[in-house]
């Protein structure tokens, strides 16, 4: 598995059109120094060395991982025409996400071959000078191939779905954007005379936590693609989509300020609006793609198929009848957590997952891995690290007799303690291959009877009041279905 991403390259004229990932070179061929061309010249060298060096590694690829490797490379290009121009003729595109997937997944072999192919195939549907082009193929291919060398440097050619698995993909991110910004930045500084740092601070500075979470959503899809195969990278089109809407709305809205903003601070005040309006739409993208990745989860886990929608549903009404305000850092993270508690079963091996009789106690001590696997996942990641401990707690119990830690009473999350009570209500309510659900009622006495032992009492009270909350919404909702049937039939 390896990553590419928001490129940096040589773009055309003014008045033209540009494509790509980051493009920014003014000057037309002709007026190109001596000393630039030689540089781009160098810069596509050593991506056809690349590719020579590492490209034959492909033939070890079997003939269903080719179709999946073909698969995500037409993507990668569909996605590079997607590029959102921003300051001047800097473009940025999403098909970071798709590369990155490639280089995680094949390693140096798969980027090497694809990169250059993919930003080969986005030039052909404009017109293009030679230099921008063959500087595009050259720096796409050495950033994707640095970044597949690293990750597998840090987990090896096949890496185990743990812990390690999330920072391994941000410093191979890392190492992307790291590549990528200094070639392009040197670029640009040689045909515009500017110094490579401030044209570094300008342009491409701010370039870095995209690249960071465009790496994750590269992660997310290499893993749902080796979970569900061509499926799985259907499901994460959308996501890398939505982030681009995000990303062009922003710059939309901001792009005609820029250069006034370097006169005077006038506009400061509306653009820390637009910002802050750029923060909530990448929130919402983020939960578009964490909905996303337990659905792929929920497919694999065909038992449970909807449970984390449902548990979320649940949690987020025991918050509030508790007291977490709704929209609090509190309450996200509870959401989150509640949306992501399995996502550690992504670590456990399909036999033990779809085992249909009783585990034995080697298989059942690999299944209680998944909170722990599920919290390595997610407590570095920064926007879940909140998420991470209602993950890790949510198989534990009020006496201290559940796991992973035998935590008890209010050692346990708050989060994690609401989140035990609607995840048994749920599991009790629900059909599954092997039984019926339970009757509402019954459930709701089971909880009952487990208050003190495995329930926090505190929570199975509120739980209570919001049962019967649920139960008259159910009821009224029943009665809505009877009187629209009575109404169709009269007519």
């Amino acid at each position: 598995m390896t990553g590419d991403g928001l490129l940096v390259l040589p773009v055309k004229p003014a008045e033209q059109e540009s494509s790509g990932y980051v493009n920014h070179i003014d000057r037309t061929p002709d007026n190109l120094t001596r000393l630039a061309t030689l540089y781009i010249l160098l810069v596509f060298l050593s991506g056809l060395a690349a590719v020579a060096y590492f490209g034959p590694g492909i033939s070890a690829v079997s003939r269903s991982d080719l179709a999946g490797l073909i698969v995500l490379g037409i993507l990668a290009t569909l996605f590079e025409r997607f590029g959102v121009h921003v300051y001047g003729n800097t473009t940025v595109s999403v098909g970071m996400v798709t590369i990155f997937a490639i280089a995680l997944l094949y390693g140096p072999a798969g980027a090497a071959v694809v990169s250059p192919l993919v930003a080969f195939a986005a030039e052909l549907f404009g017109p293009s000078q030679w230099y921008r082009r063959v500087f595009d193929m050259g720096t796409y291919t050495l950033a994707s191939v640095a970044a597949a060398l690293i990750f597998r440097a840090l987990l090896g050619a096949d890496p185990p779905v743990d812990g390690w698995l999330v920072p391994a993909a941000l410093v191979a991110a890392l190492a992307n954007y790291g590549v990528n910004a200094y070639l392009v930045a040197l670029a640009v500084s040689l045909t515009t005379d500017q110094g490579w740092w401030s044209v570094w601070k300008e342009k491409f500075q701010w370039l870095f936590p995209h690249y960071l979470v465009f790496g994750l959503l590269g992660l997310a899809l290499a893993v749902a693609y080796r979970v569900l195969g061509v499926a799985g990278v259907l499901a994460f089109v959308v996501p890398p989509l939505m982030m681009r809407l995000a990303i062009r709305q922003y710059i939309v809205k901001t792009a005609q300020h820029v250069e006034e903003l370097k006169k005077t601070n006038l506009e400061l005040e509306t653009v820390n609006r637009e910002i802050l309006q750029m923060s909530e739409e990448l929130r919402e993208t983020y939960d578009g793609t964490l909905v996303a990745l337990v659905s792929a989860l929920d497919a694999r886990d065909r038992e449970t198929k909807g449970h984390s929608t449902r548990v979320t549903a649940y949690m987020m009404d025991m918050a509030r009848q508790i007291g977490v305000e709704e929209g609090s850092q509190e309450g996200v993270d509870m959401q989150r957590g509640a949306l992501l508690h399995d996502v550690g079963k992504i670590g456990v091996r399909d036999f033990v997952l779809h085992k249909p009789g009783r585990l034995n106690e080697e298989e059942w001590e690999e299944m209680k891995r998944h909170p722990v696997i599920g919290f390595e996942m997610l407590k570095d990641i920064a926007f879940l690290s909140g998420a991470a401990a209602v993950v890790k707690s949510h198989h534990e119990h009020f006496n201290g007799r559940g796991y992973p830690e035998g935590l008890s009473g209010q050692q346990i999350p708050l989060g994690a303690r609401i989140f035990t009570v609607v995840d048994a209500f749920d599991a009790m309510t629900s059909d599954r291959p092997y039984r019926k659900a339970m009757p509402l009622e019954a459930a709701r006495e089971e909880i009952i009877a487990n208050s003190g032992t495995q329930f926090d009492p505190a929570v199975v009270e509120a739980f209570l009041v919001t049962y019967e909350d649920w139960l008259r919404e159910a009821q009224q909702e029943e009665r809505q279905e009877e009187e629209e049937f009575s109404r169709k039939a009269a007519a």
